[in-house]
């Protein structure tokens, strides 16, 4: 701003006047917009200030596309941290077959991708549970694929089943390819494998006559899937999953299940 002009009696247009001055905090008579005390100016030349850009705002467009891409990362990151613990990943596929795939041990009765499978989840129960691998061979004799169960039953939700007379394992579509036909993750073998521990449980109780049926030895052979799995370092959310179901057998979301050992018992 232009410097005002000065006369006799101080600025022109501009009596003194009394005010307490913010440098040196006294009352002071401020003549010429000069503190009288301490010399403070109460106005300065704006060309002598430093030169700064003007400030440009951020086009609405692009603040948008900023707000887009931060809450697609932290959907990104959550959802992709979620899929790693829940198996959806080839690591343990990967170090099984890196270690050294087991020969089967028993007849195995299906088509090419169904035996892969089956050595896969056998190869890992090997590998990380060899305990459960010794009672898996002991107590079942041959596995065979049964995409449709067997006649005279209704096999809702069932995802295998046993014959305690000849030590058979009869395997269903959900228990072998519970991603998918074309899929393959690491669950996948987890959980087939954990089918096989379920079933193998099945066959120890009958063997010693204390296969009881119903929702009781359905929670006994769990509980043993749930060590074989902790065993075998199971993805956290089947740990989970299986916790719920031992810590609440009775819920509504097993009723299906539950049903059918009623009506098969």
């Amino acid at each position: 701003m232009p410097r005002p002009t000065e006369s006799e009696d101080g600025i022109e247009g501009l009596a003194p006047f009394l005010i307490r001055c913010p440098y040196c905090k006294r009352t002071a008579l401020v003549r010429n917009l000069i503190c009288s005390r301490c010399g403070f100016p109460f106005y300065w030349e704006l060309s002598d200030a430093p030169h700064l850009p003007p400030v440009q705002r951020v086009p609405l467009f692009s603040r948008f596309a900023l707000v887009t891409a931060l809450v697609a990362f932290i959907i990104y990151f959550t959802v992709g941290t979620v899929t790693l613990q829940e198996g959806y990943t080839t690591v343990a596929i990967e170090q099984v077959i890196a270690t050294g795939l087991t020969t089967l041990p028993l007849p195995v009765s299906g088509d090419e991708n169904f035996q892969k499978r089956t050595q896969l989840a056998i190869s890992l129960l090997h590998q990380r549970a060899p305990s459960f691998y010794g009672r898996l061979v002991d107590e079942v004799k041959a596995i065979y694929y049964v995409p449709k169960g067997m006649p005279g039953k209704s096999w809702r939700s069932i995802a295998a089943f046993t014959d305690p007379q000849t030590g058979y394992v009869f395997i269903r579509i959900p228990a072998v390819y519970s991603s998918g036909f074309g899929e393959l993750y690491d669950r996948d073998v987890f959980y087939y494998a954990s089918v096989l521990v379920h079933e193998m449980r099945h066959l120890e109780l009958a063997r010693v006559g204390l296969n009881i049926g119903g929702l009781a030895e359905e929670v006994e052979c769990e509980q043993t899937v749930y060590d074989a799995l902790k065993r075998m370092d199971a993805p956290k959310p089947m740990l989970f999953e299986l916790e719920h179901f031992l810590n609440n057998p009775n819920h509504p979301r097993y009723k299906q299940w539950l049903q059918f050992y009623k009506e098969n018992n």
